[in-house]
């Protein structure tokens, strides 16, 4: 009777054991057995990244479980994953380690049945009727446009929630009755009108190349201007080539490429300013080339400015500069006396009561000799006469826009313009001294000695002696030779780095080369 009784004992013993080993061991695991819930998961990552970014990028878009050590994020596309990788790594890090322990970390899923999902929330926010006019639905319907655009998406999540409700300062677009018609730009601008009239018709490209300030901006705001008034159906697009190159290496950055091309290819009317800046840029050059080639077979207009003769772009592909020239190319001289004194006119007419016309007629013939040169110098006489109180005299701008070259003078030496004429025609400066009488030589030697008359203070015969010792006689025929060159628009012959083709031309630029330096 004791055998069983000990058995018994014994057996009551073991399963006591085994009772005792059961509750150590869930009382070892209990932790892992205590999992956060997906509500508290997506509260710990919207206080580590905030509401603004949690709303954007996470609520009602993504999914969250607790795997182990790892907290897992489920979004719907690859593009989201890598974003959300590269943006809040640390926060969702920092949410792990909160809820998880401090071996917690997350990874980030692609989730194919959160499409949907996000597309609802995203029609759900659109048109839901309970939701409130209030400054964050604002806010939110336009967060909700900014998708379409991945960079402005991106600017969207950086930015304040301030500045959500800026409004951006539209540029003021200049029109065909402010600009100033002469014989310097005739042809450009009869063709900018038919373009306004009839966008795609003819003239498809219009290039129009010219020097800085003859109007070539204007004239490429005017043509939007009147466009977008007469044809409000079209749809017109100005932007600079900088601005284009911009938004291309952004849509490459951020994998937009596609609706780069949607925005840009499918317009009716495509105006690019200072085309030129596209040099050297192989790859925003191809994808120019495609943009203009589908604008152009789909009907639309394409017009482009740029501070050269498309052949004189070596930079770009000749496969542009072919289409380039194979509309209409017109080139914006500088203006005449005339035209300078109907622009000044122009110009002048807010400030009509503070400048005399002998003032105006001096800032004409003196003032510069393109349009933003002319505007400086009416400027600064406005400023004196605000200054002093009373109306400038022709005497005053004389005295004040003389000083102003003056100042220019002092700044420029021989040794600069020998400098900058040898860079224009490819010449040494020993070549410049030697006694030679080369055509190729002696040609550019009389320009450097017409210039450095001209921008400085140096006597003739001291002109002479920095060129080889030469006397002032030989000097004044060599100033006198290339005056004459310059009033008759004589065409250059020599092989040279600059823009026109003309001696007047020619001489301006390396003119505006120094005046730049010395600035």
């Amino acid at each position: 009777m004791t055998q069983p009784a000990d058995h018994g004992e014994s057996h009551l013993r073991r399963n006591s054991f085994r009772r005792r080993n059961t509750s150590n061991h869930l009382d070892v695991q209990q932790p892992s057995a205590s999992v956060p819930s997906d509500n508290a998961l997506a509260e710990a990552v919207r206080l580590a990244i905030g509401d603004q970014n949690f709303c954007h990028w996470f609520d009602n878009r993504s999914r969250f479980e607790a795997t182990g050590n790892q907290l897992v994020v489920h979004v719907a596309n690859p593009f989201i994953c890598s974003w959300i990788m590269k943006r809040f790594r640390q926060q969702l890090t920092t949410a792990a380690v909160d809820l998880l322990g401090q071996s917690a970390g997350f990874t980030v899923h692609v989730d194919g049945s959160l499409v949907g999902k996000t597309d609802a929330s995203k029609k759900t926010e659109l048109h839901s009727p309970e939701m409130p006019p209030t400054k964050t639905s604002a806010t939110s319907r336009s967060n909700l446009q900014a998708r379409a655009s991945v960079s402005a998406e991106l600017q969207r999540t950086d930015d304040p929630p301030r500045l959500a409700t800026r409004q951006p300062v539209r540029r003021r677009f200049r029109s065909f009755q402010s600009f100033v018609p002469g014989p310097c730009n005739e042809l450009s601008v009869m063709a900018a009108r038919q373009i306004s009239e009839a966008p795609g018709e003819r003239f498809n490209p219009l290039y129009l190349h010219g020097s800085t300030g003859v109007g070539k901006s204007h004239l490429l705001e005017s043509i939007y201007g009147e466009i977008r008034k007469t044809r409000p159906e079209l749809n017109v697009l100005f932007l600079s080539s900088e601005s284009f190159t911009n938004y291309f290496t952004s849509a490459l950055a951020n994998r937009s490429v596609p609706s780069f091309r949607q925005r840009f290819r499918n317009v009716d009317v495509l105006l690019v300013d200072n085309i030129e800046f596209l040099g050297n840029k192989n790859a925003t050059q191809e994808e120019f080339l495609h943009t203009i080639d589908q604008v152009i077979d789909q009907g639309g207009q394409l017009v482009l400015t740029s501070d050269r003769h498309p052949r004189l772009l070596t930079k770009h592909r000749e496969e542009l500069t072919a289409r380039f020239v194979g509309g209409l190319v017109c080139k914006i001289e500088k203006p005449a006396e005339c035209t300078r004194r109907k622009l000044v006119e122009s110009l002048a007419l807010p400030h009509r009561d503070q400048l005399s016309n002998g003032a105006l007629s001096y800032i004409s013939s003196h003032g510069g000799r393109n349009a933003r040169e002319l505007q400086g110098s009416i400027n600064s006489l406005v400023c004196h006469a605000a200054l002093q109180q009373g109306r400038i005299t022709t005497a005053q701008a004389r005295s004040l826009l003389g000083n102003l070259k003056e100042e220019c003078r002092h700044l420029i030496r021989i040794n600069d313009v020998e400098r900058v004429v040898c860079e224009a025609f490819g010449v040494s400066a020993e070549d410049m001294r030697s006694k030679t009488r080369r055509k190729a030589i002696s040609c550019p030697r009389s320009v450097a000695m017409y210039v450095a008359r001209n921008l400085t203070r140096v006597a003739w015969r001291e002109i002479g002696q920095y060129f080889g010792g030469r006397d002032h006689s030989t000097v004044v025929a060599a100033a006198k030779r290339v005056d004459s060159w310059v009033n008759e628009n004589a065409t250059v012959q020599l092989p040279n780095s600059c823009r026109g083709n003309t001696w007047s031309e020619i001489v301006q630029e390396i003119e505006e080369r120094l005046l730049a330096m010395a600035s």
